[in-house]
């Protein structure tokens, strides 16, 4: 068995692999596995996933068909649409997909805290020898009746264990865990971990959320956006204290409906009125079993006059044009519009094409950016499509 397996995005590969790495991999998510020839023979098939899989010491990597600094680009623009310039420049020499998220997480995380971290108020019940805050009166009267001291009290407390510090300080924790980490990246991961210290971390989960960001937090936007991505895709198997294995799983469709959603949302919003992301008040039938939640629609006076959805996948897939086709379709249909956008991450020389539905006429507008071209050229892509959603 080959210690290190390497695929790309939406191919598929013949494989020699034991039992016990092929469950592995199925489990992790990374990759769908099937039997080709038992009881060792297998097919290793990728879609939009993308990552690392490390168990008994074999790695099995899937990588994007963007090179690094293209999908850092991607991830920076959705997480900083005004910061992502400084991102970029870092990741030119990069190859390693879960390097460069590591990477780039230190790099923010590390800008983020220092020189000192975010500070909230909390509201803090506690037990105490001098007068701080206000007197929990009930409390105090039920557990120590008569008796002048312990207070009951409640207080404001300005402390540095909230929500974007426990992000951060949850992905650092979860990133030092992972063998094989860069020097420099681990001592960037220890100075975070240091200033953090009082801070309780946040667990790893698919259902994590980072907090929005406001003037208040702005400077964490980068480093929250990227905390939220390791927690949700790194999981570590570990037996007796030992760690077993590692993943590093997340979805380049997510990805790409992120940067869509935040560049297009901007560029169309120039042209008046307003974009919503993810709106879920639609349904496709009256009875309203049906729900519809398309990834971007365009508003202009109490009414939807755009929808738009985003897909990473290659126009020449075989899944398209028919399910994403009938998706876009349904969304037209509810929202009483004749054309409909879908919008691709596509392969240089791709070409748009068009679908006119029959008998009703409904257009399906396929458009494709390519993201593959430098970071200007892509929002000037953006730009471009947002006029003639408009138009």
């Amino acid at each position: 068995m080959a210690a290190a397996i390497e695929l790309e995005a939406w191919s598929e590969q013949a494989a020699e692999l034991p039992a016990s790495l092929a469950t592995a991999l199925t489990r992790s998510g990374l990759l769908d596995v099937r039997v080709a020839e038992p009881p060792s023979g297998w097919r290793l098939i990728t879609d939009s996933r993308v990552g690392v899989v490390t168990v008994d010491g074999c790695d099995v990597r899937v990588r994007p068909r963007l090179v690094i600094p293209r999908l850092m680009f991607l991830l920076g623009y959705a997480a900083d649409p005004r910061g992502w310039r400084e991102l970029g420049p870092r990741f030119d020499g990069e190859e390693d997909l879960f390097a460069a998220v590591a990477h780039g997480f230190a790099v923010h995380a590390e800008r983020a805290v220092s020189p000192a971290p975010l500070r909230g108020y909390v509201s803090v019940d506690d037990q105490a020898l001098t007068l701080r805050g206000r007197v929990r009166v009930g409390d105090q009267i039920a557990r120590w009746p008569g008796l002048p001291i312990p207070l009951e009290v409640t207080y404001d407390d300005h402390i540095a264990d909230v929500p974007e510090n426990q992000l951060v300080r949850g992905a650092a924790d979860l990133l030092l865990r992972v063998p094989r980490l860069a020097t420099e990246v681990r001592r960037r991961l220890l100075g975070v971990r240091a200033i953090l210290e009082d801070v309780e971390p946040a667990r790893p989960s698919l259902s994590i959320r980072a907090p929005e960001i406001t003037r208040l937090n702005e400077r964490y936007a980068g480093a929250l956006a990227l905390a939220e991505l390791i927690l949700r895709s790194t999981s570590i198997t570990t037996s007796r204290g030992k760690i077993v294995s590692v993943a590093f799983v997340f979805d380049m469709n997510k990805v790409f409906e992120d940067f869509l959603s935040v560049s297009l949302r901007a560029a169309i919003e120039r042209f008046g009125g307003s974009v919503q992301l993810q709106y879920g008040r639609a349904h496709l039938d009256t009875e309203r079993h049906l729900r519809l939640k398309p990834d971007i629609t365009w508003w202009r006076g109490g009414a939807c006059h755009a929808v738009i959805d985003a897909k990473y996948k290659a126009l020449a897939h075989p899944s398209l044009p028919h399910g994403d086709a009938y998706q876009m379709l349904a969304y037209c249909t509810a929202f009483g519009l004749d054309r409909g956008y879908l919008v691709y991450a596509k392969d240089a020389g791709q070409e748009p094409r068009e679908h006119t539905v029959a008998r009703t006429g409904t257009r399906i507008r396929v458009r494709a950016i390519d993201v593959e071209r430098e970071p200007a050229d892509v929002l000037q892509e953006v730009d471009d499509l947002a006029a003639a959603i408009t138009a």
